[in-house]
């Protein structure tokens, strides 16, 4: 389904690519987007719908080894808005139907990029590992890995932390709308005969949330499963992700690619953007998984175009907007912590304590016990061993949670 495996002209001849012609409606656009003669350059994002700004304008901090492997595909790219102080931060994630481990470079920078710096902003740009450097899901583990870094790094990088935001052009759509739909994914992830641990242990920052607070898909593929909606190019890479075989051999496998496994009520606000003359990753595929996130009532926006396969530079103002108004929702639900509610809940539990990043055991010489922590529907979100040192429960949303410990204690706590 998607696009092409596009590297770089230097990198690959052309006539690599003459069996599949005209693909892209203007030369080899392919998945990548503005891709090779597409009108907007050799590059892989959906740049070529629509400039609005300068890169160049603004302070950045290039390749970052997010990881500290030194793998040109855990390298990003750090734009610094204008102003003083803390910002939020947008990551955005190229295009290459997972096929380049190096686009940070290209990555819809005087689209998607300068609007997010122009409205304040961080900008961050990955690259991340291609199915060749490694499977699935290799790819969704970078982009949890960044997410890890900027908090374990927000002091130095001048991150206000509260609201991290993801955008993401054709396949980086895909990783950015797993990121919103995998948010409270801890670990491995079953379906049928496959498990693959989705968040994975890379980088030195383990102990930081990936938790990402919205999400906007730009003519992702988010489950090549629903490509044949439409009449999509004849082309797979999805098939090479998992190994080489298509969605009826190893349907478990692309059930955990696809992003719309994942949906619950607790996902990521998204802004789904997509066109309808895009013959590459079908409209129809955008609109299901809109559908689907609106019907299990996540928040969620749809906003189909005339467009191509791209970046529609035209919505940028969309997409600020709708970050904008879920960082100020977030904010105004932020509880105003009352210290003698807190002294009293202490009190009451008297081996557990909370704040609002932590979930420990109050006497530094308890023994470790076994504990579950589910929300008010009885749902367990976590589990495993509790001790003094704690648990990082900062990626879970503000609400009512309940602990239940191996020995039968139950407590209650607010975030």
């Amino acid at each position: 389904m998607k696009r092409v495996l596009l590297l770089a002209l230097s990198f690959v001849s052309l006539s690599a690519f003459a069996q599949w012609g005209d693909w892209g409606g203007g030369g080899f656009g392919g998945w990548g987007g503005g891709g090779f003669g597409g009108g907007g350059g050799n590059i892989f994002g959906g740049e070529g719908s629509g400039n609005s700004g300068n890169i160049g304008d603004y302070q950045s901090k290039k390749d970052i080894d997010y990881v500290g492997d030194n793998h040109i595909g855990h390298k990003m790219d750090v734009y610094f808005p204008k102003g003083e102080g803390k910002h939020n931060v947008v990551i955005h994630i190229y295009g290459s139907a997972w096929g380049s481990n190096n686009s940070k470079g290209s990555a819809d920078l005087g689209t998607v990029g300068v609007a997010a710096l122009q409205a304040g902003y961080i900008l961050v740009t990955p690259n991340h590992r291609t199915y060749n450097d490694a499977q699935y899901p290799a790819q969704i583990n970078d982009i949890k890995a960044v997410v890890r870094y900027l908090r374990g790094n927000a002091e130095e990088l001048g991150i206000d932390t509260s609201f991290i935001a993801i955008s993401g052009f054709s396949s980086g759509g895909h990783l950015a709308s797993l990121m919103g739909t995998t948010r409270n994914v801890k670990g491995s992830y079953t379906v049928g005969s496959a498990t693959m641990d989705i968040e994975g242990n890379l980088g030195k920052y383990t102990n930081e949330s990936s938790w990402v607070d919205a999400v906007c898909d730009w003519s992702g593929p988010v489950d090549c499963r629903d490509k044949y909606c439409g009449n999509p190019i004849q082309m797979a890479p999805e098939n090479d992700m998992v190994g080489g075989c298509n969605d009826q051999q190893c349907p478990d496998k692309h059930a955990l690619l696809a992003a719309n496994t994942f949906i619950d009520e607790t996902d990521a606000p998204t802004m789904v953007c997509h066109g309808s003359t895009d013959n590459i990753v079908p409209q129809c595929e955008g609109e299901k998984f809109y559908n689907n996130l609106k019907n299990s009532g996540v928040e969620c926006e749809w906003h189909p175009h005339g467009g191509g396969h791209g970046v529609a530079g035209e919505f940028t103002d969309e997409m600020i907007d709708f970050f904008k108004r879920i960082r100020e929702k977030k904010a105004a639900s932020q509880p105003i912590i009352d210290p003698t509610i807190v002294e009293a809940v202490e009190a009451i539990t008297q081996s557990i304590c909370v704040d609002q990043e932590t979930l420990y055991l109050c006497n530094s010489d308890a023994e470790p016990c076994a504990y579950t922590l589910s929300d008010v529907s009885g749902k367990i979100l976590m589990q495993g061993q509790l001790s003094a040192e704690g648990v990082n429960i900062s990626s879970l949303p503000m609400g009512i949670y309940f602990v239940r410990t191996d020995n039968g204690n139950t407590f209650k706590f607010i975030k």
